[in-house]
């Protein structure tokens, strides 16, 4: 009896040191995206400073989802595998898709009470963020009149920085690889890095693969990107002396006439719409009448005729065998096999890499818990912004997964990021000639280069806010017109068509032409049209610039990968800038 006794103290303070263990980790600190504030309908970074001051370790999973009153969560969460050393404290960042209005979340590390943390407060929203990258270990370092970010917090992917516009550097980062790599990434695809002297009077100068941001000039072009130079102290550099030197802050607009209000919402309707299951209604319809028939006047005169033991059974039968063949004729696709439908903007990395934002519809013949990823070595997924009550769990980062339940014969519409290899597009320019004010393009030949892809839906040029439309002939392609004004361009009427007036047919063999009539809708999207809401416009190009936008089918290298999902119908918009001669 001594011995159970014994067995039982040892069983209950283990119970207890382990439900202490659990409940002693604390939330010190939060930020959200770079500046304290989120960009709507964008991934941002979401970073927790998670702190366990008990004597055992913390080994689990922490997750953080939208919360549905009471402290509980709804839909997708987002999870990452946490390890907490007693008496230690460390960093958990997720990578959020923000809704378009006010959200909270809840941080949840345990099933009880005092075992998750709810985020109550209104979560700020704004533009891409200008930030001062600071040293965490520089107890000396001061972000003046900026808001400050820790550069052990910049994420190790670029997919996870749309949050971020241009960073304020006065020393070099001491990064590991994933975190320089994503820091060039971000530049190569717009960013802006803003350099001022450090605290021995000098410009910073970069090594390794970073050494591509130095330079002599005032300003070094890297990709789409820009590396100022401003040869003044730290402490005078301010937010108006950036919009004296050409460099304002970015907006966030909420336009009064916006065709579209939620365009991951927009995109995944159109998506799911691709493939439905053929039902035969015809048949269906002479079922019904027989099982009426069957059921009502035939039943009742032959329940007349025979003993009622027999009726009652027959009736059974009838209704068993009539609920069986409207479960087959109903629910079962005809042929339709597991497909997947994207829609894709590609960012230029250089040669063939390829910064990609996704919108994926997945249509599942059976019912299951898939597994859904991509071939880039670090992927975020979410579902949208505007919430989504079905069950999965998404696992961002380093070989990131969307864990998705997909019932028998439905679809499921996620949003992908992620750094992927496409086609390489690159032109050269063969001739050009603009108008005396450089205002217009009179004449435009790009020559393409091998690898270029062969089949090309469209290709548009931007140039000082037209778009022109190009046509390929005699080997390169050429300008087709005068080209129109960004309004012009995106007409209100024809875009709000595309949102609400979109084909619900059933007819699976015109699903590639009904994909590509959702083009308008990603040009607009990746341009920062002031159709879309929010609106986040692009950066001005310099003179000497012009965008570029090819769409094509998706390549093979951005196609989803899981069980039974072997065949992917895509369109992608590749973006690329060109310096002009």
């Amino acid at each position: 009896m001594s011995g159970l006794r014994f067995f039982l103290r040892v069983f209950l303070a283990f119970a207890f040191i382990a439900g202490g263990r659990v409940e002693a980790l604390e939330v010190r600190q939060t930020i959200w995206g770079f500046d304290g504030r989120v960009v709507p309908g964008r991934f941002n970074p979401v970073s927790v400073l998670v702190a366990n001051p008990g004597s055992a370790a913390f080994d689990g999973t922490m997750t953080l989802a939208p919360t549905l009153g009471f402290g509980g969560t709804r839909g997708v969460t987002y999870v990452q595998p946490v390890f907490l050393g007693p008496q230690s404290t460390r960093w958990v960042q997720f990578e959020v898709l923000m809704a378009l209005s006010g959200e909270e979340f809840t941080l949840v590390w345990g099933p009880g009470p005092k075992e998750r943390e709810t985020f109550d407060h209104q979560i700020q929203t704004g533009p891409p963020a200008c930030v001062w990258l600071m040293d965490a270990s520089d107890a000396f370092a001061r972000p003046g009149a900026f808001k400050a970010f820790p550069d052990v917090l910049f994420p190790t992917t670029v997919a996870a920085t749309d949050g971020l516009d241009a960073v304020i550097l006065d020393y070099v980062p001491r990064w590991e690889p994933a975190r320089r790599e994503a820091f060039l990434d971000w530049v190569r695809r717009g960013g802006i890095v803003h350099l001022v002297h450090g605290a021995g009077g000098e410009l910073p100068v970069f090594t390794d693969t970073l050494a591509v941001l130095n330079g002599d000039g005032e300003t070094t072009r890297v990709g789409a990107g820009q590396v100022v130079r401003h040869r003044l102290p730290r402490a005078e550099l301010r937010p108006e002396t950036l919009t004296a030197r050409g460099f304002p802050p970015r907006e966030l607009k909420t336009p009064q006439n916006a065709a579209v209000h939620n365009l991951e919402e927009t995109l995944y309707q159109r998506l799911s719409s691709l493939t439905r299951p053929k039902v035969k209604w015809w048949l269906l319809n002479v079922l019904t009448f027989l099982y009426i028939a069957i059921i009502g006047p035939v039943a009742w005169r032959t329940a007349r005729r025979m003993d009622y033991r027999w009726a009652i059974a027959a009736f059974l039968g009838v209704v068993a065998a009539f609920g069986l063949a409207f479960g087959i004729v109903g629910r079962r696709g005809y042929g339709e096999s597991q497909t997947v439908h994207s829609l894709s903007i590609a960012r230029s990395l250089g040669g063939a890499r390829w910064d990609v934002t996704q919108w994926l519809s997945a249509f599942a013949t059976s019912s299951d818990q898939y597994t859904l990823t991509h071939a880039a070595p670090a992927n975020l997924y979410a579902t949208g912004s505007g919430g989504d009550s079905a069950a999965g769990q998404v696992l961002n980062g380093k070989d990131g997964k969307f864990f998705a339940d997909i019932p028998l014969f439905s679809s499921r519409a996620f949003t992908h990021r992620g750094v992927m290899q496409g086609d390489d597009v690159t032109m050269t320019v063969e001739e050009l000639k603009t108008n005396g004010s450089h205002s217009l393009l009179m004449k435009l030949r790009l020559k393409p280069g091998p690898t270029f892809p062969a089949i090309v839906f469209q290709v548009a040029a931007l140039y000082d806010e037209r778009l022109y439309k190009l046509q390929f002939q005699n080997g390169a392609w050429e300008l087709a017109g005068g080209g129109e004004s960004m309004t012009d361009a995106f007409d209100r009427e024809k875009l709000q068509s595309l949102t609400y007036n979109f084909n619900n047919s059933n007819d699976n063999a015109a699903a590639d032409s009904r994909l590509r009539e959702t083009i308008p809708l990603i040009l607009a999207r990746a341009l920062g049209a002031e159709v879309i809401n929010p609106q986040i416009p692009e950066r001005p190009l310099g003179d000497n610039q012009l965008r570029l936008l090819i769409t094509a089918p998706a390549p093979a290298g951005f196609h989803m990968q899981g069980k039974g999902f072997a065949h992917e119908n895509g369109v992608v918009v590749y973006i690329q800038e060109i310096t002009l001669p």
